[in-house]
Order: C-alpha cells, then sequence, then structure tokens
C-alpha cells in the first residue's frame, strides 16, 4: 500500500519546458510528509536533494525515503529507499537511480538502474541491459523534471506523458491536468495548487481510473502537497507536513 502512495507523490510527466522560469529547487531542500490510511498516520516519507560530484560531473541527488510508523510499524514493518542521481541542468535526465525495499521481514527488493542517454538503453542490477525509448527516466528524476516546467500553460483536460524505468520496466507515465485548487494544510496554511489525475487502470485496488490525485503548489517552488488515493475499502493520503531550504518563496498564507 505504501508502495502505491510514494509512486503516486513521485508521479509527475514532461510539459512545457521554459528558459525563462525561477529554478523550483536546490541542493539541502527537504521535504517531509506524513501518510495516512484512513484517520492513522501509518507511515513518513521525506524527499532531500544535494549537489554532489559523479563520474567528473556536478549534478543532483534526490532522496526519496519513507517508512512506516507505529502501530502500523509493529504490525506490518516496511521501508523504501529511492534514490536519483540526475542533471538538473539537462531536463533532470538520470545517470543512475536506486530502489531499496523492504516488507516484514521476508520480501526485500534492491535495484541499481543505470541509463544511457546517448545510446537509449537502461542497465539494470536485476534484468540487465534493455532498449529504451530517449529521454527514459526514473520514478523519482521525473517528478523533479515536472517542477522545472511551467505548469501555467496547461488546459484543463490535457494528458502529459514520460517514458519512465519503474519496477523493472519500461512504464509510460502519464497525468491529466483537471483545474488549480487551494488547499488548507494546517499549521502550513492555505495554498493554491495544481491539481493532476495520474491515469491507472482501475483493477482490485483502485475504485475508478480517478482513483489517484496528486496535488502541485502553484508557486515557483511547485514542490508536491498532497496526494489521494480512493481504494476499494477505505482511502489513504500523502499530506506535506514540513518543508526547509526552498529556492523561491512559498506560496502559503496563514
Amino acid at each position: 500500500m505504501k508502495t502505491i502512495l510514494l509512486t503516486v507523490l513521485l508521479m509527475t510527466s514532461a510539459l512545457f519546458a521554459s528558459a525563462q522560469i525561477p529554478p523550483a529547487f536546490g541542493p539541502k531542500e527537504k521535504l517531509t510528509y506524513e501518510i495516512y490510511y484512513a484517520f492513522v498516520t501509518g507511515a513518513k516519507m521525506s524527499l532531500e536533494t544535494r549537489a554532489i560530484t559523479y563520474e567528473g560531473k556536478q549534478i543532483m541527488h534526490v532522496k526519496a525515503f519513507g517508512k512506516t510508523v507505529g502501530l502500523v510499524d509493529k504490525i506490518y514493518k516496511i521501508s523504501e529507499d529511492y534514490q536519483s542521481w540526475m542533471d538538473p541542468n539537462n531536463k533532470c535526465l538520470p545517470y543512475k537511480s536506486l530502489e531499496d525495499v523492504h516488507e516484514g521481514s521476508s520480501y526485500n527488493r534492491k535495484i541499481t538502474v543505470t541509463f544511457d542517454h546517448e545510446n537509449n538503453t537502461i542497465n539494470s542490477t536485476k534484468s540487465g541491459e534493455h532498449k529504451v525509448k530517449p529521454n527514459c527516466y526514473d520514478i523519482v528524476s521525473a517528478a523533479y523534471y515536472l517542477r522545472t516546467m511551467d505548469l501555467s500553460k496547461l488546459y484543463k483536460g490535457q494528458v502529459i506523458s514520460v517514458n519512465t524505468w519503474f519496477g523493472n520496466e519500461e512504464w509510460p507515465l502519464q497525468v491529466k491536468y483537471v483545474e488549480t485548487e487551494t488547499l488548507k494544510m494546517g499549521k502550513l496554511g492555505k495554498i493554491k495548487c495544481y491539481k493532476f489525475v495520474p491515469v491507472v487502470e482501475v483493477s482490485g485496488v483502485f475504485t475508478d481510473k480517478d482513483a489517484l490525485k496528486l496535488w502541485i503548489s502553484a508557486d515557483d517552488n511547485k514542490i508536491p502537497i498532497r496526494a489521494q488515493m480512493s481504494l476499494l475499502v477505505g482511502s489513504a493520503k500523502v499530506d506535506l507536513i514540513s518543508y526547509e531550504n526552498l529556492a523561491n518563496p512559498t506560496g502559503f498564507v496563514k
């Protein structure tokens, strides 16, 4: 369950690039979230950026880490670590990604993927080399790519897609822009957001094709504010609870 929510929060896609818009994020940014199942806080997660040198290049390293807490952690312990080594000056294209997941006492998955954008291939420690479409992203770098784009140019109902490698397969990630909406986020205040619906298939988990919803702040930071999922039994939600070192003034109003 938490795997789905963490994925939803990171779901994004390619939009309209604009060299004039200010940078949406920089090094040392930290976003912290709580994940709720019904009215119970079941997990916490964070997104952190830092500037590093990778193979002689100045790049951005992004870490998305989540783990169960409280009663949920006692019943079924889960930790998930998704990382991306990406180029913030070249459409956030990734050089490498890491997926490290531990569920309960018996399930563990650790996969490292390297990206060769010149030859349009990826190499997975799980399944070897694969040919992919141009500009292939991991799920983390795709999320940060969205933040470099000018979202104000979207029209209602517009569907955008980007090619990603996730879950050991090539996956065309799609989202639909719905509208702008103002959310009340507790002590953080109110904030105007762009609302998206990731396009999913109706299954034994989701109630309908619009069961997943994602809100991105409509300021220059374009940070994920909330993700929400309607299930056949109950619901789940991811909410931003704190932020540090944003690149631009926040859109929150008390």
